[in-house]
């Protein structure tokens, strides 16, 4: 079984230890991957690695963008496409920026809102979700979903914070339907 966390983690820890800029890292990352991916072809093996690492250096070199993070990884593409695992490129670079996010402090949060916030209702949500988790920043995306009525829904990792007035109405009946069935069972 591939396991995308620990070729995140030697990527983020090969970045480190040569002396990369973490951010420059993911994003050069990012488009040498998006680049392999549109390759015709299967890419992979000896060959294919190589001929990609040759590309990526001759690229960095007329655009005089060399430097340690792009370099490591450069080696690190060719080192996936090498192994066979470039279909599993995506899940890396996520993971690759789940580690560094945790590492600063940066946590993404995913919301489902009635209506779109206001800068203050964003604000406010934000600066809440730093006093709660101790994050240093808070990504914050989010999407309308009218079916909430009205408020929210937060999406942290695997943690959901439901302030929907849906959930609210759904809870009141549940309190509604309780009581009637106490007062039909005769609670004199």
């Amino acid at each position: 079984m591939f396991h995308c966390g620990r070729w995140a983690e030697a990527f983020v820890n090969t970045l480190e230890k040569e002396g990369g800029d973490a951010d420059e890292g993911l994003e050069f990352l990012k488009v040498l991957a998006s680049w392999v991916k549109k390759l015709p072809g299967d890419v992979f093996g000896s060959y294919a690695a190589k001929m990609a690492e040759t590309l990526a250096y001759d690229a960095m070199d007329k655009a005089g963008a060399v430097s340690a993070a792009r370099e490591t990884a450069v080696r690190f593409i060719a080192l996936v496409i090498k192994k066979n695992r470039i279909r599993h490129i995506d899940g890396i670079v996520k993971k690759v920026k789940s580690i560094l996010d945790k590492k600063r402090g940066i946590i993404e949060v995913s919301a489902e809102y009635a209506f779109p916030f206001d800068d203050v209702m964003e604000a406010r949500i934000i600066e809440e979700l730093k006093k709660q988790t101790g994050a240093a920043r808070v990504e914050l995306t989010g999407k309308v979903n009218p079916g909430l009525i009205g408020g929210y829904r937060l999406r942290i990792g695997d943690e959901i914070i439901d302030a929907s007035i849906r959930l609210q109405l759904r809870k009141l009946l549940e309190v509604l339907q309780s009581g009637q069935a106490d007062a039909a069972g005769g609670g004199n």
